[in-house]
């Protein structure tokens, strides 16, 4: 009987709710038949009070719900046409679809407007922050990596690993594709010039990867919204170095980027390519020891660690509407990266007896390490849309990746400046060959989307590691198969996934569930070993934002994430990285598995805004990087799973104006860590515990039109790891701009890495130990370093000058 009465209140309910009528359209040109967008359309009721209203869509299309029964009438307004009433009748028996409603022309013609205001830097949506590139002046002729140091979350340590909330672990897409390069080398490839915005994806949905424990950084690049061409060129070079620490090489800084954008009817083209020169000179100071049984060694050492590095490329991506229903996207990227790091470094070794104290030994030396990495990168990306009608459309995707990276690390032991005592070589090859392939379809409900797809990814590695070494008195360099070895690695993934994206009055929600198949292939081919691993998993996700009114809003998100090993990770084989050091993966490590949890608050204030969010996550089998004693004067660097880590934290910040002409812009985070589990084969399990916090803010005063100055801050604070701490980083960054020819040319000068004192600015102390071992490191990188930009606009030139045109003929034509 309960169940006869449910059911009844069920079907009253939805006989109700099917009272309710729909209405929907689309607006168009009377001439062109092109659509109008953001159009004011205005539905009246017969006693001529407005019962709802909206903005259409950007191709014209606007929808109504839940309408009584009854007759209304349809107002449509927009700026520079005449505006067109029609009247219909909603009976509720199900939706009314109007013929395209046609707009003509009015005569009149606006001579001129001019609109002042300001853009907000930053949006707060349920999932996502979003920050306009423009914001941050001191990344100007750098590379996309510059914009996101700046992100309230974001944090770069001296070594260039971004962390977002703390997290190493994170996705970047560019104009939403992904790539299979690590975050450092995408962000490289693109110049900040060409970036229009950043998305930080802090909840991704289930159309994303799960990858990723940090979250997903999109960077939307500049599209031209008008028909025409216009383009930049932009110009940087860096005045020689205050303090080089005595480096062998003097240092090299230019570089320069062009991007276009053209759109002309239903084509869209836009491209940029890019070379950029920037050395950094650099010293390292550490302190060593190993104990093995009843012997302690000592080894000391202080030298130069600096990079030459540069990198160039080229990207073209092309966009055409074939028909309404149908649309190409073609996307193409080519770049090359190249870097060497060289560390001269001196040695001061000795060895004692702890039971006795007595000293076993003593020798000094001079270690020459020259590590190179370079390769190429091409990626082809093509999609087509098909719209099936007002409510399905279908897309496909495939992503074709290639990677061309190889190096080499030489190392030369000298005694007494003269005596090469070891000499050796590690030469390396490993190619990538990535695939993604997608079809999704797009499904518009009431008040709804509900989005559902397939993903395939695979990438294919194989990689030839070769080390030889010289011995003192050999004049013939021999193979050591310890160091030397060829390893494939496999990974493919077939994913399923469903998403629901609900608008209510005030509410929008999302509810996503991605179910993935993840299989693991690494073989070890000249030992004939096998590294099988898979696993299937569901990554549910919730994502939600509410409308409080009076400009605050309330975000609450919770998701299920994977940060999958690399292949680097997974690599047994010993790399000599330098005198002290091997590095080595591990084929049997696991994938880290995260939950995460957020809520937080939004207050809109004038034309900036403030937040604040609050977060948890738990990692199950967290990757760390330890170390163990190898020999007496070797460590040797491995990756391992600890059992688990969490973090709990907030972070704050905003952007507003201070003053008409002083803008800030600030972002706040503070965490506590914990990681815990058994490193190696240590019998106890080791447990880390700390507050972490970092600092991103800027301030710029505009002076006048085209002046403009401003300081950017990044920091840094202590890092637990699991064997130890990494020190606090911190980079303060000044710039003054100013422009000509009414913004024609913009002119910049930039002051990296100020250090007035003795601040300890770009430098950063990493510290490891455990019984048998100590270890720590000062890196020291360059500071004071000074740029000069030059921007020029074409775009704004041509208005300048405005040259002549046919007016007449263009029209007839």
């Amino acid at each position: 009987m309960k169940i006869f009465t449910l059911l009844c209140l069920f079907f009253s309910i939805q006989m109700a709710h099917a009272q309710h009528g729909q209405l929907s359209g689309s607006i168009k040109d009377s001439i062109a038949h092109s659509p109008i967008p953001f159009a004011s359309v205005a539905l009246i009721d017969d006693s001529g009070g407005i019962s709802d209203g909206m903005i259409a869509d950007s191709v014209g299309n606007f929808h109504f719900s839940k309408l009584k029964k009854g007759r209304y009438h349809v107002l449509i307004k927009f700026i520079g046409y005449n505006q067109k009433k029609i009247f219909v009748d909603i009976d509720g028996k199900g939706p009314v679809r109007l013929t395209d409603i046609i707009l003509s022309s009015t005569n009149n013609r606006l001579a001129e407007v001019k609109i002042t205001g300001a853009v907000g830097t930053q949006k707060h949506t349920g999932d996502r922050q979003t920050y306009q590139a423009s914001q941050y002046k001191n990344a100007i002729g750098g590379t996309a990596l510059d914009i996101v140091k700046n992100l309230p979350a974001a944090s770069v340590d001296v070594n260039g690993n971004i962390s977002m909330r703390g997290d190493a672990g994170v996705i970047v897409l560019i104009n939403g594709k992904p790539s299979f390069l690590d975050p450092v080398t995408i962000l490289n490839q693109i110049a900040a010039n060409d970036v229009a915005e950043v998305e930080y994806i802090t909840s991704p949905t289930a159309q994303f990867d799960p990858d990723g424990k940090g979250g997903i950084i999109n960077l939307k690049t500049k599209k031209n919204t008008a028909d025409g061409l216009a383009w930049t060129v932009n110009l940087q070079g860096g005045l020689p170095s205050i303090d080089n620490y005595d480096n062998h090489d003097s240092q090299k800084r230019f570089g320069a980027d062009i991007s276009f954008q053209f759109k002309k009817n239903k084509l869209e083209l836009n491209g940029s390519a890019n070379y950029l020169r920037n050395d950094n000179a650099g010293f390292r100071e550490g302190d060593v020891y190993t104990i093995i049984g009843d012997k302690q060694t000592f080894f000391p050492s202080k030298g130069e660690r600096s990079f030459d590095k540069y990198n160039y490329g080229a990207r073209l991506n092309a966009a055409y509407e074939i028909t309404k229903e149908h649309q190409v996207n073609l996307g193409i990227l080519a770049s090359r990266k190249f870097q060497d790091r060289l560390a001269d470094i001196y040695y001061t070794n000795q060895t004692i007896q702890p039971s006795t104290g007595k000293q076993i030994s003593s020798i000094d030396y001079f270690n020459s390490n020259l590590q190179n990495k370079q390769g190429a990168f091409y990626l082809i990306d093509f999609s087509y849309q098909y719209k099936i009608n007002e409510d399905h459309a279908l897309q496909l995707g495939a992503i074709y990746e290639y990677a061309d990276i190889y190096g080499s690390t030489k190392n030369a032991n000298i005694e007494e400046d003269k005596d090469t005592i070891q000499k050796t070589i590690n030469n390396y090859a490993n190619p990538l060959h990535g695939l993604r392939l997608s079809v999704q379809h797009s499904w518009k409900l009431q008040d709804g989307v509900l989005l559902s797809g397939y993903q395939l990814r695979n990438d294919r590695q194989k990689g030839n590691f070769m080390y030889f070494a010289r011995e003192k008195g050999s004049n013939t360099d021999e193979l050591i198969p310890e160091f030397t070895g060829q390893l494939n690695a496999n990974n493919t993934v077939h994913a399923f996934f469903s998403q629901y994206d609900r608008k209510l009055q005030r509410t929008q929600f999302s509810l996503g569930l991605r179910y993935e198949y993840y299989q693991r292939d690494v073989l070890l081919v000249n030992k004939g070993k096998e590294y099988p691993y898979s696993v299937h998993q569901l990554y549910p996700n919730f994502n939600l934002v509410h409308d409080l009114g009076k400009g605050w809003l309330w975000k609450l998100a919770a998701a299920r994430r994977v940060q999958r090993n690399n292949n680097f990770e997974l690599n047994p084989i010993p790399e000599r990285e330098h005198s002290e050091t091997l590095e080595q993966g591990d084929p049997k490590l696991l994938p880290e598995f995260t939950t995460n949890l957020e809520t937080g608050l939004v207050k809109k204030i004038g034309g900036g805004n403030i937040f604040l969010n609050t977060y948890y996550q738990h990692t199950k089998n967290p990757i760390q990087r330890v170390n163990s004693v190898y020999a007496d004067t070797i460590l040797n660097r491995v990756f391992t799973n600890a059992d688990y880590a969490s973090r709990w934290g907030m972070e704050m910040g905003g952007e507003g104006k201070l003053l008409p002409w002083l803008k800030l812009n600030v972002g706040f985070n503070l965490y506590d860590y914990k990681i815990s589990g058994q490193v190696l084969m240590d019998p106890e399990t080791r447990t880390n515990n700390d507050w972490v916090y970092s600092l991103n803010a800027g301030i710029q005063a505009d002076f006048s039109k085209d002046c403009s100055t401003g300081l950017q801050v990044n920091y840094l604070s202590e890092k637990p790891t699991v064997q130890g701490k990494d020190s606090r980083f911190i980079t303060p960054h000044f710039n003054l701009s100013k422009g000509f020819l009414k913004g024609i040319i913009k002119a910049q000068l930039q002051w990296q890495f100020i250090e007035l004192g003795n601040w300890g600015v770009n430098e950063q102390r990493i510290t490891t130990s455990s019984n048998d071992f100590f270890t720590t490191t000062n890196y020291i990188y360059e500071k004071n370093v000074f740029l000069i930009n030059l921007n020029f606009n074409f775009h704004k030139l041509n208005q300048l000058l405005k040259l002549p045109k046919s007016e007449f003929g263009e029209k007839e034509f």
